[in-house]
């Protein structure tokens, strides 16, 4: 089998592994009934969804800092094993959620913190594995893994919703006369539904081993590379695009020396910026289109077809990235991620299916940071250090996520409206592509040369 070939199955793999861990997407559509869950048969009854936005505020922090870990995992123990320890790790934190669930501090460890370990140790490995097979398209080969990633929500929202609340029942109770459109589920009126809600981590828990399994399997360690991260048996099969991106290569930088480059910093800081919107986006989609849509099943329609445009959008951007080159694509995907939150608040004026295709636009731009941020971070520090390294910038989503929840209490809790929510989030945006048009490594990304496309060589501006 030659190495092309033998890429596409890694990357099959990658994305399979990536589906389970994509369901993190599916948290905007759980919370409604694990809310409503906490509030009915726990001593927990006064939590709200701005409460729970702390199990997905940790499951991102607990991703960041474990990414980081994963790269120097990878190093002691080989990726593919890298890789099914952290699969392993998602699953089982998965399924002891049946028992947290009675508890929602325990609900915040186990589904929040130790479910975002087990994402971040098996996510970075299995994306660069798969781009170390298919060097010459990094951006298109990221964007189709975390493409995977995106389509999480489009495998496991309609499971969830249809395991829980087969007849399409909508939540009426609204106990907040400051904020009618705040609905939960209550016993005794929706008993069935509420009785469903632990089983429900044990049937995803089942989803998770079938597909991890295959996805593992269909994983290959990766070829030797060389000083340039191409391996050799690629370098002697191909074209001038790998003489260009030899040539054009900067050097491997480990994660102590890109911390003293100014790009890892815009790098950082664009990430904490995007995640405004991901965050707000992730939690508040379904909760904010109860107020006027009285249609669960709906609902969670919609948020499995925002999911394919989340999953297709990060192999679009990865392709804009690699024409376009870094900035171009991420001042535009933040420019368009801002203007959709200006607006957002006023989509109630356009039915329930006009909500639905502004929800997917918002995917649409959520799913770009997650193929732009991970191939500009290789393209400019190396491969050798790709995984520890991109976990060093994915460190930025800690501090997004937190400053998301600190910034969505206190504006609700002091009566905000959604709406200037949503319009503090754009600053946030508008200030992340003021911050992204400084990024100076940018290298040519279509170098041509007597007429044929070679694809994207990594030359700085300088040279």
């Amino acid at each position: 089998m030659n190495q092309t070939t033998r890429g596409v199955i890694v990357l099959i793999g990658a994305v399979l592994i990536h589906i389970t861990l994509g369901v993190l997407y599916c948290f905007g559509n759980f919370s409604t009934y694990l809310v409503s869950f906490l509030r009915s048969r726990t001593s927990y009854d006064e939590v709200r969804f701005t409460n729970t936005q702390w199990i997905l505020t940790l499951t991102v922090c607990g991703q960041g800092t474990t990414m980081f870990v994963g790269g120097l995992l990878e190093r002691k123990i080989g990726t593919r094993l890298t890789i099914l320890f952290g699969c392993v790790f998602h699953t089982l934190t998965a399924a002891l959620s049946f028992y947290a669930v009675h508890s929602f501090y325990s609900l915040i460890i186990t589904y929040g913190l130790l479910f975002g370990f087990g994402i971040g140790i098996a996510y970075s490995p299995s994306m660069t594995l798969a781009m170390k097979w298919l060097p010459t398209y990094k951006g298109v080969v990221a964007g189709s893994v975390v493409a995977g990633f995106g389509m999480g929500a489009m495998v496991f929202n309609p499971i969830i919703t249809t395991f829980i609340n087969p007849n399409n029942t909508s939540p009426e109770y609204a106990p907040y006369a400051d904020h009618p459109s705040e609905k939960y589920f209550k016993d005794p009126e929706n008993k069935a539904i509420l009785d469903r809600v632990p089983y429900c981590f044990l049937v995803m828990a089942a989803f998770f081993v079938g597909l991890q399994t295959i996805g593992n399997l269909l994983l290959k360690q990766a070829p030797e590379s060389g000083d340039n991260g191409v391996s050799p048996s690629l370098q002697q099969d191909s074209t001038a695009s790998s003489h260009l991106l030899q040539e054009g290569a900067t050097g491997e930088l480990s994660p102590l020396q890109i911390i003293k480059h100014r790009d890892f910093w815009i790098l950082w800081f664009t990430f904490v910026c995007n995640n405004q919107g991901i965050c707000y986006v992730s939690t508040y989609w379904k909760s904010f289109g109860q107020g006027f849509i009285s249609d669960d099943l709906f609902l969670a329609a919609i948020g499995s077809a925002a999911s394919i445009g989340n999953a297709i959008s990060r192999i679009i951007w990865g392709g804009f990235g690699d024409k376009l080159g870094f900035k171009v694509a991420m001042c535009s995907l933040q420019a368009i991620f801002a203007l959709l939150h200006i607006v957002m608040y006023f989509t109630s004026l356009h039915g329930k299916w006009g909500y639905a295709v502004f929800v997917f636009c918002l995917f649409f731009c959520v799913g770009g940071s997650f193929s732009l941020l991970p191939a500009a971070t290789i393209r400019r520090f190396g491969t050798l250090h790709s995984t520890a390294n991109y976990g060093l910038v994915f460190t930025a989503a800690v501090v997004g996520s937190l400053l998301n929840l600190l910034i969505a209490n206190v504006a609700i809790g002091h009566g905000m409206s959604q709406q200037h929510v949503q319009w503090i989030v754009a600053v946030f945006l508008v200030i992340g592509c003021v911050n992204s048009a400084f990024f100076k490594f940018r290298g040519c990304p279509c170098v041509r040369q007597r007429g044929e496309d070679y694809g994207y060589s990594s030359v700085p501006y300088s040279e």
